[in-house]
């Protein structure tokens, strides 16, 4: 439907427990208007990642561009760590607590992932957003951007109200944002390296 939020959330690990976000107003010199920034960091601090909004509408046509950029720590680019940005959609339609012997209540919809360092020479090349030239203006050259593009009548974000006493994810339509070191794998091994 036309017009419709996709919400997505910055996960600190893929446990699914929940995350404080933290806003950042950035204020650029020229104009002096701040502009609200969404920020995320790792547990131990070697990743950032920063968006410009958490809400991306569906317009019928197009949905609204994720992008954003990721601060990298200089240690990981000295020993050469890949970044990877993994955006997910999932349909969830069981509690957590009912998965078993591999059988999981849970449907992925949608799966992309984004090489952020180093970057990838086969990726097309692209402009950055105004809200990726002032990070890396006011980040310097540690960041990276990262961009994505869903599909146009994608599901929307809904959660069903979970009942009292129900514990783990409530079921419905949920989009992540992760940012990880290393592949998918690594993410569910080494949370503290997922942002």
């Amino acid at each position: 439907m036309k017009g419709e939020s996709k919400s997505f959330h910055l996960c600190a690990s893929p446990s699914g427990r929940k995350c404080s976000h933290e806003r950042v107003v950035m204020v650029d010199e020229d104009r002096k208007t701040g502009t609200r920034v969404f920020k995320k960091t790792s547990p131990n601090g070697k990743i950032t990642t920063y968006l410009g909004k958490r809400d991306f509408i569906d317009r019928g046509d197009y949905v609204d561009l994720i992008d954003g950029m990721v601060l990298v720590d200089d240690e990981y680019i000295k020993e050469g760590k890949k970044i990877t940005a993994h955006l997910l959609a999932a349909f969830r339609y069981g509690r957590e607590d009912l998965d078993v012997l591999g059988l999981t209540f849970r449907k992925d919809l949608i799966s992309q992932q984004y090489q952020v360092y180093p970057p990838d020479p086969n990726a097309p090349d692209r402009q950055l957003t105004r809200l990726q030239e002032r990070l890396k203006r006011k980040l310097g050259v540690n960041a990276f951007p990262f961009w994505f593009e869903v599909p146009p009548k994608s599901a929307s974000s809904v959660t069903l109200q979970p009942a009292p006493g129900d514990t783990g994810k409530p079921c419905g339509v949920d989009y992540e944002l992760k940012t990880i070191v290393g592949s998918m794998e690594a993410c569910n091994e080494k949370p503290k390296k997922t942002v």
